[in-house]
């Protein structure tokens, strides 16, 4: 049997009773020097040496970084400096505030346990937080508020296989996982939507695999357009799991269609780059493109050029799109948001709407999977993905059309 690694022993030094914990990096970012602590709800201990002192809600805590040690006061007292810095919950329901001072960054709530230590030139935060909170809390930084529940269900599992295939991504860091794109993004404790917990919780202990029992890379975008993509179009690897279907589902939400205009001194030098030579264009429409479908490539002038590289380059929603070569620009007219791979969000929402399950949600975007409990699948089978896909899109992206946040 295998189970999400506990690493818990390794951060704190002592534990509360509740069951699997996992550890993330929180702030993984930012180059933490001083952060504010408050227990907003529940019971905490401060653990420093061999000193333990319960925490007051609503006390503060400063922690500074001194060399490769941590500084503790509270408003009236110097607890003195301390390689290691623990604070431990010791109710299922305990919550605790983290506000970086230096440098300053919006403070946000966490579930369960906190541990400091200096490593990498930085306060390392780690969050000790029950798996099933993280995943709710991931499930809502990655799929937003107030969608169904059959929705938060899919998404969960897709959040869990995840979490599962990866739990040694950091492990020679100290830590399971990282709060950002490198890994899943996680902003705290899920707060907006109690119906995501609820939703999670029904899913408990169940990921996704494929037809040799093995975790699936559960890829997922914003919105496909109306037909996702072929993971061997988008990355290296062609997974028998993540192959190109019709999706109407996802055609009436504002992410279906997008428009972006360049100047056209700005695409000859890309066709430059990337070795047309553009002495020999002779007319402006020598240059339109107008697939019906996704479409891997652009060919100009004998030159083939990945969709995907054009869609990077420009800072494109997706790499489906058509090419409008005119006067003094160019204009791209695209469909869906993300590369498209794996389940489309929109469609999967509207599927909800309608009455789909999240098992069937799971089978219209992976063929050929199926939902098993985590404790059927053989430990040697768990590998890490090897399609390097990351959970959000990158920050140079065109901003979200809504207020959902734009997975990969």
């Amino acid at each position: 049997m295998i189970k999400y690694l506990v690493v818990l022993g390794l951060l704190l030094g002592s534990v509360n009773a509740f069951a699997q914990k996992i550890s993330i990096s929180i702030f993984n970012d930012i180059n933490l020097s001083t952060v504010l602590i408050t227990p907003t709800k529940g019971n905490y201990k401060l653990i420093i040496g061999d000193i333990q002192e319960v925490l007051h809600e609503n006390q503060i805590l400063y922690l500074t970084r001194v060399g490769d040690s941590i500084m503790v006061r509270d408003a009236n007292r110097n607890l003195g400096t301390w390689k290691r810095v623990s604070i431990v919950g010791e109710t299922s329901e305990d919550v605790i505030r983290v506000k970086p001072i230096m440098p300053s960054n919006p403070a946000r709530l966490y579930d369960d346990n906190l541990s400091f230590y200096v490593e990498f030139d930085r306060i390392m935060a780690i969050n000790l937080i029950d798996e099933e909170k993280y995943i709710a809390a991931v499930v809502e930084a990655e799929g937003g508020p107030n969608k169904e529940d059959e929705f938060y269900k899919a998404q969960a599992l897709i959040v869990r296989t995840y979490t599962f295939k990866h739990l040694q991504k950091h492990i020679n860091e100290g830590f399971n996982l990282c709060d950002g794109t490198h890994c899943q993004a996680y902003k705290g404790k899920s707060e907006i939507d109690e119906d995501i917990y609820s939703a999670t919780s029904d899913t408990k202990d169940l990921i996704i695999v494929d037809s040799l029992n093995r975790p699936i890379t559960a890829a997922f975008h914003a919105n496909c357009g109306g037909e996702t993509a072929n993971s061997g179009d988008v990355w290296v690897e062609s997974l028998p799991y993540l192959v190109s279907v019709p999706d109407r589902f996802c055609s009436s939400s504002r992410s279906a269609t997008w428009e972006r205009r360049v100047p056209l001194k700005e695409w000859k030098k890309f066709l430059s780059e990337q070795g047309v030579d553009t002495l020999k264009i002779e007319k402006h429409s020598d240059m339109n493109f107008e697939p019906r479908n996704r479409s891997k490539s652009y060919t100009a002038y004998g030159v083939i050029i990945p969709t995907t590289k054009i869609r990077s380059y420009f800072k494109l929603r997706s790499a489906w799109f058509s090419i409008s070569v005119l006067k003094t620009e160019v204009r791209f007219s695209g469909r869906g948001y993300g590369h498209g791979v794996g389940l489309c969000q929109d469609g999967a929402i509207n599927m909800a709407s309608r009455g789909w399950t999240y098992d069937k949600i799971i089978e219209y975007y992976y063929k050929g999977v199926k939902i098993v409990n985590v404790d059927s699948v053989n430990v040697s089978d768990v590998k890490p993905d090897t399609l390097n896909v990351e959970h959000t899109e990158p920050d140079t992206m065109l901003p979200p059309p809504d207020s959902m946040r734009p997975p990969m």
